[in-house]
Parts: structure tokens; C-alpha cells; sequence
């Protein structure tokens, strides 16, 4: 007898493997379903937070299942038409849909189209977790097939009713027909039907609180499909396309948008089924007391807060928008907004790192760089001046030419390590020391960015769940604190320094509450937005104003943002005890600076500064605070200083500090004097930059 050739002992051997896993997924479909058959109770899971307080609950909650019986025939009829036309005749995989979806995507090079049935949507519903692997699409079609060996086709389709999620945290038909519409599943008209079939699909696109257009087009869409399919007639479409969305008033409930936050976080976890019926208990971060604090600090503007704490990275307060009722946009973790001058602390940062100190000269002089001439507000500049003056006033052209010096990939690099995640390749320009990005960032984002700086160095994750269990205290889920080193001590103490400074006589003055802080503000071009990102030793808190059309706004983020985080922060921290920010063991504090030249500042200095260093790197010199740029010396020369070596002066490399006392050419006191300039503006000893 011949032997088998070795191809096909292979291809034996790999049929067999693939039998036996499929074998071994139908059984574990087998037991689930049991299991599922042996549990069959009803129960949301409660959220709850860090008192022990319920505050929300996700998924489905007892008494909201509802028979199919109980279903108007139009509003199945609407499920299925745009679902899974042939439903009831496949055997839980429609063939004649994968061929169809397979063509689609072949041609369109890209997955465009699917082919679950509702049988197999049930499958994901009861078993599965929402991730997209070629596993999970196996487990999917075995399990659906076991289903439909299991049930009959009004059973499955009574099971699909009551488990789809429609959106708005309703699980099943009947939730989602009191949450729209107010009423109970069997008193659906046939528009209301064909509206929330059209939801399955994707719930927060054609949610009709915030996209009733889409939500009413989509619904047409099923009316239609109907027609095509022989369940409704011309005039029944006709008239369902008619009928007006009268939608049932949103119920915002405590904390809505930290509420949402969490329930989309445990889909992406759990499976519906678990949701609905374990009645798990899931203990959040939410602190109500900074929670209520926060909302009512941000009142009748529209934007966004988040609170973090400090210690932990654990979301103490999540406000989305002004009204949840109004609209369900998350903007606190969803809207991308240009943060303006609230970006500068990480270009800061990295020109720290590189060795240069708050003491360091700045050039905040109007330059064009290659057709990019930025403005400071009010076109007032300052002329060289030290880092923590041009941080704390939001000097932009200062901002600017530090950019320049350290390289853009540096400003780069430090704000994606801070966990700026929406940066592209676009967005490799000086413009990106103002904030000035292709997208923008979120106020989650920022606040977790600025964690670091109040952290000593350590960036912290935001979480908004520690713990989830069931009523029997079996853990599903259980925090697990990640965090990493990404700045030094020094460097993020130096950054809190130069951010006090701003909040106590630069730019964020409006923001102060009389304890130690830090912060910056932060206005996008046209005034479309406006920040405030701030911290103390136990909280950091970002505050975004802005108006959903990009309008622009009454004022910027030291009139508007720095004020509600000021009433936000001062509530939240009322009767704790006042804290401090801990000073690096090598670090010196308090060194009296002149901001003008960088040199120490005697007694009587006019431009004075309180600066820190790491031990041994203060200046030693002191300045000749009696001249200034109104009152300079008969004879005055360049700036101030040191004897200039015989290189001073010269065109240093990108990233080399300015030392104190020194100048680059044509920076003499003679060259800005007292006139406007060619922008309209004029040196000056003040600004209002924002």
C-alpha cells in the first residue's frame, strides 16, 4: 500500500485540529446557554460611588422584559427588514449575505459591509465581548448555530428584542421605548418602530437627541427597505415618514457623562448579558462632592471639566456640557479643541530638560519665522526676559522662539509623553508652542498631561472604575494602578514654580483660592475656546469653554475658564487641610531673580522674580536692577551681565541656552525703543497675553 503523501496528512491533520475546535466551541456554547437558561434574572449593574452611594446604573434592570407577543408586528417587522431580511428562513448564517458582503468589501478594498444575521448578533449579544477578531467571528457563527438548534425562530427573536442595545443605556426593546418615546413597547407606532430599528445599527450615531436629521433619515431608510420587502404599503410609508419624532425628555440623572463614561467602558469589557443580569456592582471613582462642585462652577457655559486626583489618576468629577438634557456629547472626553497657550508648559518642560533654567533669557520680540509671524496679545512684547516670566505672562513669541531653539520634535516628543495622544505629522511647526494643532486635545487629556507636573514627575493613568463585582462578591474586575516616571523631580517641580507664578501675579490670577496652585490658561484663535488647566497638591482640574458651532466666545481663558476653575477648586477642597508642593531634596528655592537679565535681583530691582534652582546652578552675579528698558544708561550697550565671551553673541546651536546677562545681535536696548513697531505694536514692560 502506497503512502499518504505528507500535503495531505497535513491538510488531514489541520482539518481535524479545526474540527475539534469547532466541536469545543459548540460545547462551550452549550454550557453558556445553559447557564444563561439557568439565570435568567434580570439585573443592571448599579454604579456606585466612592461613599458607596448609587448614583447610576447600566444595562437592563428587572421587569423591563418583554414577550414577543407584547411587540406590535410592525415594530418586528422593522427589526428584521433592516437586520436580517431572511431571517426566517437561514439557519442562523445567511450565506447569501456573506457572499453579498464579501463581493461589497473585494471591491471596495476594505471592510464595508457585514453579514451577521440576528441570530448571530444574539450570539455576540449573550457570549461575547464587542471586539472585532477573526476568533470572535468563529465563536459568533458556531454559537449562533447552537442557538438555532436550541430555540425557535420567535424565540430567538424575543431573546434579540430584549438584549440588542438601542442606545442611551436601554437594553431591549422595552427600555428603549420608555427612554425615547415614554411609552411602553406595545403602543409603538410604526414611524417609532422603524426609528428604533434603525438605532442597531449604531446607537450613538442616530441617536435622535443629537442627530435627529440622521435618526429621521435612518428611519425612512428602514420604512423603505419595508416597503421593498411587502410589510408596509406606499400610503403606510408615506404616513410613517409624516409622523413628526416626538421624543420623550432626556433623564439626565447624577453625574450623566461620568455615568455614560463608565457604562461605555464596561461594554467594552463584559457582554451584554452579564450587563443585564449579574447585577454587578461597580464601584467608580466619582467623588459626588467635587462632582457637584464641578457642575455648578461650569453653570450656563458650555464646555466641559474633569477632575483628577493626584495620588492616583482617579476621575473625582467628569462634567461633559452644561446640560445633559440638551445634548449627550461627552465633550470631556470626546470634543478635540485647540488648547492654545494651556500647551505651553510642555515646551517648557522640554527646554528644561534640556538644561536650560527659569532664570534662562527668552526672546519675546516680533520675529518672522519663514511667513509665520506670531503676535502676543495686544502686540505688547518684553524683549528678552526669563523663562518664568514668559511661561507665567504667556509671552507667545517667547513661547515661540524657545520652540525654535530646543526643536519642534523636542515639543513633540515631551507632550505625547505627557500622554498627548492626538498629534500628527502636521503638526511638526512652531505654531505648535501655541497650541496651535491640527486637531486639538481633550480636557481629559490635558488634565491627565498636567498630572505630572503636580506628581513629582510621575504620570498616573485616569481610570474611573476600581472594583466591579457581583451580589455574591465575586470580582470580575479589580484596578490595578499603572503609572511611569516621565519627568524628573526637578523639572516637574520647576514647571509647578513657574505655573504658581502664573496664577499669582501672571495670566491666571482670576483662578487663585488662596492655597498653593498652579496653571496656565489657554485661548485658541478667534476666542472659539478657552482653558484653564490647573493643580494643587491633591487635585489637577482642566476647564473648557466653547461653543459647539465654533462661535467665538465673550472673553478667553483667563475672563472665562480660570474663574469657574477658581469656584470649582475652591468648593472641592473646602474644609481640607491647606498642603504645599514638596520641594525636590536638591532643589533651592526662593532665589531673588532680575527677570530682565537673569542675574540676581538686590532689594530695590523693579523686575524681580523668586526663582529655583538645583543646588550649586543659581546665579551668583548680581544685576544692575537700577536700569531698565524706560530708563537706560547713557552709554547702554547689549544687556547687562557677565563679560561676554569671545563667542557671545554669536548664533548658538538649536537647544543651547541663552545664558543670563547675554544677548544675540541686534538685541540692544536702542533696537526696540518706545514706538510702535511695524505689527502695530509697542515694547513694553506689560502684557496681557493670554
Amino acid at each position: 500500500m502506497k503512502p499518504v503523501p505528507l500535503r495531505r496528512r497535513l491538510a488531514s491533520a489541520v482539518f481535524l485540529l479545526l474540527l475539534a475546535a469547532v466541536l469545543a466551541t459548540a460545547a462551550r456554547g452549550y454550557f453558556l446557554l445553559r447557564r444563561f437558561e439557568s439565570e435568567r434574572v434580570f439585573a443592571g449593574a448599579a454604579l456606585l460611588d466612592i461613599d458607596g452611594n448609587v448614583f447610576a446604573t447600566a444595562g437592563k434592570g428587572a421587569g423591563l422584559y418583554v414577550p414577543l407577543d407584547g411587540v406590535p408586528p410592525h415594530v418586528v417587522d422593522a427589526v428584521v427588514a433592516i437586520e436580517d431580511a431572511r431571517f426566517w428562513q437561514h439557519p442562523g448564517l445567511d450565506p447569501i449575505g456573506i457572499a453579498r458582503a464579501l463581493l461589497v468589501n473585494l471591491r471596495r478594498g476594505r471592510p464595508a459591509q457585514g453579514a451577521s444575521t440576528i441570530t448571530q448578533q444574539l450570539a455576540r449579544n449573550l457570549f461575547l465581548t464587542p471586539e472585532k477578531t477573526i476568533l470572535r467571528k468563529v465563536q459568533e457563527a458556531v454559537y449562533a448555530l447552537v442557538l438555532e438548534a436550541r430555540y425557535s425562530k420567535q424565540e430567538i427573536l424575543e431573546l434579540y428584542l430584549n438584549e440588542a442595545y438601542f442606545g442611551e443605556g436601554a437594553y431591549g426593546i422595552a427600555a428603549a421605548s420608555q427612554v425615547y418615546f415614554g411609552k411602553p413597547a406595545e403602543s409603538l407606532t410604526l414611524a417609532e418602530g422603524a426609528l428604533l430599528a434603525g438605532l442597531l445599527q449604531a446607537p450613538s450615531r442616530y441617536t435622535p437627541y443629537r442627530n435627529p436629521e440622521g435618526a429621521r433619515d435612518r428611519r425612512d431608510v428602514v420604512l423603505a427597505r419595508m416597503e421593498e420587502l411587502g410589510m408596509i404599503g406606499p400610503r403606510e410609508r408615506a404616513a410613517a415618514q409624516q409622523e413628526p419624532v416626538a421624543l420623550a425628555p432626556r433623564r439626565a440623572g447624577r453625574a450623566p457623562y461620568f455615568a455614560d463614561y463608565v457604562a461605555a467602558w464596561l461594554r467594552e469589557r463584559f457582554d451584554a448579558a452579564t450587563l443585564s443580569r449579574a447585577g454587578l456592582r461597580v464601584r467608580t471613582t466619582l467623588d459626588p462632592r467635587v462632582q457637584e462642585a464641578a457642575e455648578k462652577a461650569l453653570g450656563d457655559h458650555q464646555g466641559a471639566i474633569v477632575v483628577l486626583d493626584v495620588a492616583t489618576g482617579a476621575i473625582r468629577a467628569m462634567v461633559g456640557g452644561r446640560d445633559y438634557r440638551e445634548s449627550q456629547f461627552n465633550r470631556a472626553v470626546d470634543a478635540v479643541r485647540q488648547p492654545g497657550s494651556a500647551f505651553k508648559p510642555f515646551v517648557f518642560a522640554a527646554a528644561l530638560e534640556r538644561g536650560w533654567q527659569m532664570n534662562h533669557l527668552v526672546e519675546d520680540v516680533p520675529r518672522s519665522y519663514g511667513g509665520y509671524a506670531p503676535r502676543n496679545f495686544r502686540d505688547e512684547y518684553w524683549g528678552p526676559v526669563t523663562m518664568k516670566q514668559a511661561l507665567s505672562r504667556s509671552l507667545n513669541n517667547g513661547a515661540v522662539w524657545l520652540l525654535r531653539e530646543i526643536g519642534v520634535t523636542a515639543g513633540v516628543e515631551m507632550a505625547e509623553r505627557l500622554g498627548i495622544s492626538t498629534l500628527t505629522p502636521d503638526d511638526r511647526h512652531l505654531g505648535l508652542a501655541l497650541g496651535g494643532l491640527k486637531y486639538g486635545t481633550t480636557p481629559l487629556e490635558m488634565a491627565a498631561a498636567y498630572l505630572p507636573f503636580a506628581s513629582g514627575g510621575i504620570r498616573r493613568e485616569p481610570f474611573a472604575v476600581l472594583e466591579v463585582t457581583d451580589a455574591s462578591g465575586k470580582v470580575y474586575y479589580r484596578h490595578r494602578p499603572a503609572s511611569r516616571r516621565v519627568l524628573s523631580e526637578e523639572v516637574a517641580y520647576f514647571i509647578t514654580d513657574m505655573l504658581r507664578e502664573a496664577v499669582e501675579r501672571g495670566t491666571g490670577t482670576a483662578a487663585a483660592i488662596g492655597r498653593p496652585q498652579a496653571g496656565k490658561t489657554g485661548t485658541a484663535d478667534h476666542q472659539v475656546s478657552a482653558w484653564f488647566v490647573g493643580y494643587t497638591p491633591e487635585l489637577v482640574a482642566s476647564v473648557y469653554v466653547g461653543n459647539d458651532d465654533g462661535s467665538p466666545l465673550s472673553g478667553g481663558g483667563g475672563t472665562l475658564a480660570a474663574p469657574i476653575w477658581g469656584r470649582l477648586m475652591a468648593e472641592a477642597l473646602r474644609g481640607r487641610p491647606v498642603q504645599d508642593f514638596p520641594v525636590p531634596d536638591y532643589v533651592v528655592t526662593s532665589v531673588p531673580v532680575d527677570f530682565r537679565t537673569g542675574l540676581l535681583a538686590g532689594e530695590g530691582c523693579p523686575h524681580r522674580e523668586m526663582d529655583a534652582f538645583v543646588v550649586g546652578r543659581a546665579p551668583t552675579e548680581y544685576s544692575p536692577c537700577a536700569w531698565t528698558r524706560v530708563n537706560p544708561p547713557p552709554d547702554a550697550g547689549p544687556l547687562p551681565g557677565p563679560a561676554a565671551d569671545p563667542g557671545a553673541g554669536a548664533e548658538r546651536e538649536a537647544g543651547e541656552p541663552l545664558p543670563p546677562g547675554q544677548s544675540r545681535p541686534g538685541d540692544r536696548w536702542e533696537d526696540y525703543p518706545e514706538i510702535p513697531l511695524p505689527q502695530g505694536g509697542s515694547v513694553s514692560r506689560m502684557s496681557n497675553s493670554i
